[in-house]
């Protein structure tokens, strides 16, 4: 194997030495936008509230949970809408900015990069939606099928970071391959976070602080598992050119 937990965070500390703050602020503002967000948003309404036989039928109640169903409706669909237009480029484009973080000085405009072209922004869109509806279908059998396909397409996002003109067929196919044999240990590397969130927890916004070091140490995986797959053939410069250096 081409990584260890020790030293892919061992790295990630290396390269947060001197980026950190400006990483902090990348991070903070990729999860405002929703970069962690599948493209669902999921609204609980009190049930209660619902139940029209509860309190009798009378038109001006029916009137008012008429219109809170609607403002649901919108809301979900808004959130959806946020969720695939903008929370998934998002995602791809944090995922640019800590792999040119790695070796350079990124200017926070490279955020937004992924925007910058219609057909590689349209692609992404499409990508990502893909990527997250296949993983919610396969959740839908059971949650274990969900979780499997999950860490199956863990590198689709950084992938579409170094070329966002890749189709989903490609990026799941190189993702499969790069993930093969190794999806366990990538699970255990993220469980490896969770104390460190838990402790963020205690003081309400501290995982803020820790986002950075996990991001760090994820971009540094990415770069193993892509030097193994250059190194085996999978894939090559053609189709993976790097990032910008700066």
């Amino acid at each position: 194997m081409y990584w260890s937990r020790k030293l892919l965070k061992s790295n990630a500390r290396n390269v947060l030495r001197g980026s950190y703050w400006r990483v902090f602020v990348a991070c903070l503002v990729c999860g405002l936008l929703g970069a962690g967000s599948s493209g669902a948003v999921n609204i609980n309404f009190p049930t209660q509230l619902l139940e029209l036989d509860s309190i009798g039928y009378d038109p001006y109640w029916s009137l008012i949970f008429s219109v809170m169903w609607i403002i649901i409706i919108v809301v979900g669909l808004l959130g959806l809408a946020w969720g695939i237009f903008v929370g998934g480029p998002m995602r791809v484009a944090q995922c640019r900015y800590m792999m040119e973080n790695r070796c350079g000085n990124p200017p926070f405009s490279s955020l937004f990069s992924v925007f910058s072209n219609k057909n590689a922004y349209l692609n992404v869109v499409k990508t990502m939606f893909l990527r997250n509806l296949f993983i919610f279908l396969w959740s839908l059998l059971c949650v274990i099928p969900g979780i499997y396909k999950e860490y199956q397409y863990y590198y689709i996002p950084y992938l579409l970071a170094e070329n966002p003109y890749m189709s989903f067929d490609r990026a799941k196919e190189l993702s499969i391959a790069m993930t093969d044999g190794e999806k366990m240990d990538i699970f255990v590397l993220d469980l490896s976070f969770i104390g460190w969130y838990l402790l963020g927890a205690i003081v309400l916004i501290g995982g803020l602080f820790v986002n950075p070091y996990a991001q760090a140490t994820y971009a540094e995986l990415y770069a193993a598992a892509r030097s193994k797959a250059m190194d085996t053939g999978i894939t090559g410069p053609d189709e993976l050119s790097g990032f910008a250096q700066y």
